[in-house]
């Protein structure tokens, strides 16, 4: 049934009818009551690709990830796709496959551009440099709004914004914890792929200039921290650095590795080793001793960015840069 049997079954032309569907001026009460009764009776939907045609509006967000596999990434999506489509927004997901290829990214681009989407959010290590992504965004996307989600890093492009958390000033919080423990060789292991690690690392040396030569600090970084390998890493770094008596690390996992490989080496966490991961993963309750943990703050920078997203595509308002303060929780690795 499309517009024009309605409008045929009423005796009226279709534009009568499309005034009577948006809620228009022009047509009588009680003929308007006539169309809308033939519009219940026949289950009338209206085509939303003509209404876009007409809108020049697809009302689409599209979102691009490298990593379908981390818990915190499905839960960020999902928080993503449901503020959207409270909003009444649709969501396009397009995958890049951790980005490694080249023109990965730039693929996803073009991908998103073909459909038309009104805004867009980049959630993945692939994404943490902006100033590389520019070009591609200033060739297919230049006024669209592009939302970097958890991240810390300002674009001077006005329809890039950026929200996230101070991970250095993370850093600098686990030196003053560790060393309020009376640890004074300590250790930041970084994980694989990071593209802040240098910035981490310098975070990490700066935090150590406040205590001058009293604390030492050393740092490992391209840290794998899956299955077998991610143990054997971590046994063998243990093994390397038996004068490390504090250890942060920028992944949970990493973390938990470090701790199982102590243990296995018969040093005791927290009596010998203090450990703080990062992420605050529900893995950090069911490790032992239970890790404590950096808070990414991944659920309260994935609404701001929805939020973010909406204002920006609705022309309201909105910060172009958000750095949200990450929270420790306190357990037993410390």
């Amino acid at each position: 049934m499309t517009i024009y049997d309605i409008a045929e079954i009423a005796g009226v032309n279709a534009s009568t009818v499309s005034r009577v569907i948006n809620g228009k001026p022009g047509c009588g009460k009680k003929k308007r009551e006539e169309i809308l009764a033939l519009l219940k009776q026949y289950n009338f939907i209206p085509d939303a690709t003509a209404r876009n045609l007409v809108s020049q509006r697809n009302h689409t967000v599209g979102i691009l990830t490298d990593d379908l596999h981390s818990t915190h990434m499905n839960e960020a999506i999902a928080i993503l796709q449901n503020e959207l489509l409270s909003a009444g927004y649709h969501c396009y997901l397009s995958y890049v496959n951790d980005g490694t290829s080249p023109d990965a990214v730039e693929r996803g681009f073009r991908d998103l551009a073909s459909r038309r989407v009104e805004g867009v959010l980049l959630l993945g290590q692939c994404f943490h440099d902006h100033q590389a992504l520019e070009p591609e965004i200033i060739k297919y996307l230049p006024d669209k709004p592009v939302v970097l989600v958890n991240q810390t890093q300002p674009s001077q492009l006005e329809n890039i914004y950026a929200i996230g958390a101070n991970e250095p000033r993370g850093i600098h919080r686990c030196v003053e914890l560790l060393v309020s423990r009376k640890r004074n060789h300590l250790m930041l292991l970084i994980d694989r792929g990071r593209t802040s690690t240098l910035q981490l690392k310098q975070a990490f040396e700066e935090a150590l200039t406040k205590y001058g030569s009293e604390i030492a600090g050393c740092t490992v970084a391209d840290v794998p921290y899956r299955g077998t390998e991610g143990e054997e890493t971590a046994l063998t770094i243990m093994q390397q650095h038996p004068e490390v008596n504090g250890i942060m690390c920028t992944h949970d996992r990493i973390a938990i590795n470090a701790i199982y490989a102590l243990q296995s080496l018969g040093r005791e966490v927290p009596g010998d080793v203090s450990v703080i991961g990062e992420d605050n993963s529900e893995l950090c309750k069911v490790c032992r001793p239970k890790l404590t943990s950096l808070d990414t703050m991944i659920r309260q920078i994935t609404l701001l960015s929805a939020e973010t997203i909406l204002c920006a595509m609705e022309g309201r308002p909105c910060s172009h840069y958000v750095s949200l303060e990450m929270e420790m929780h306190h357990r037993d690795s410390v």
